[in-house]
């Protein structure tokens, strides 16, 4: 193994075979993931994956022989939910996917999305909804499946996956937008679009004036706001609240995009859409 973005070793480029070395190796691989100001922030040393007074804030679940791994990294003072939640695993296409990233600021409001009345898990709202902590975490600036506001490093999130996909040796690597202004996010940190770019390029056009989805926004409930059009959010929260149904066949599915490290693509599907 050696620093610098080189291959691990011959014969190893995916994440079942990284997870048949010894763990102690895994463990490095995979913290390569964590940004070093997360690192830095709570004073992780990247060897022994402890702090300064002995706890560990890195917690790394990667199975022998399982194709995937998941990399958190967790506020001693402030356990409830990940600072940095990163699930990875080899996708259909045998490259490595990015399938879940989760930012969060441990010390901003927390919003109960991910949790229903009775409790049960709504999986960030797409299974099942909590209405009333979403119309909050709306009020105050956030967009669906955000349970804190975060820390604005997805780019620096991304290029650490740059850095990983060049240890295996892979020109590219997916990305799993879970919201439409996920997609948006990674369209401005230079993904393209593997599947879903029509499906964007039809949301752009259906919110215009005039649109199927701009007549849509006439206030029926807190996520259809008049307005609604001109910013990533609100459209994110729109399709959220289902206003594709019975306008674009399918809904939110489909999207997948990818992205080549060291090349970044110009797309935008959204070109004056502010967050």
């Amino acid at each position: 193994m050696s620093d610098g973005g080189a291959r691990v070793g011959p014969g190893i480029d995916s994440i079942l075979d990284l997870n048949v070395l010894p763990w102690a190796i895994r463990e490095q691989l995979y913290v390569r993931l964590v940004p070093e100001e997360l690192m830095a922030r709570f004073d992780v040393d990247r060897a022994s994956l402890r702090n300064g007074v002995g706890e560990r804030p890195v917690r790394i679940a990667a199975p022998d022989s399982a194709s995937w791994a998941r990399v958190e990294v967790r506020d001693p003072r402030a356990d409830h939910d990940p600072v940095l939640l990163l699930d990875i695993a080899m996708s259909a296409f045998a490259v490595p996917e990015l399938t879940f990233v989760q930012i969060n600021d441990p010390a901003s409001p927390r919003y109960g999305v991910d949790r229903d009345a009775d409790g049960q898990d709504t999986l960030l709202g797409t299974v099942s909804r909590n209405l009333s902590e979403e119309a909050r975490a709306l009020e105050n600036g956030l967009g669906p499946g955000q349970v804190r506001r975060g820390l604005r490093m997805l780019g620096r999130v991304l290029e650490c996956m740059d850095d990983f996909c060049g240890l295996l040796g892979r020109d590219f690597y997916l990305v799993e937008p879970l919201f439409y202004h996920s997609a948006i996010l990674y369209e401005r940190q230079g993904c393209e679009y593997l599947m879903g770019r029509e499906l964007m390029d039809e949301i752009h056009a259906g919110f215009q004036a005039g649109g199927a989805l701009h007549r849509r926004l006439d206030g029926s409930t807190p996520f259809r706001q008049r307005g609604f059009a001109t910013s990533v959010r609100g459209r994110s929260w729109a399709v959220h609240d289902g206003i594709l149904e019975g306008v674009l066949a399918g809904g939110w599915s489909g999207v997948k995009m990818y992205r080549v490290p060291g090349r970044r693509a110009s797309i935008s599907t959204f070109p004056d859409g502010t967050y």
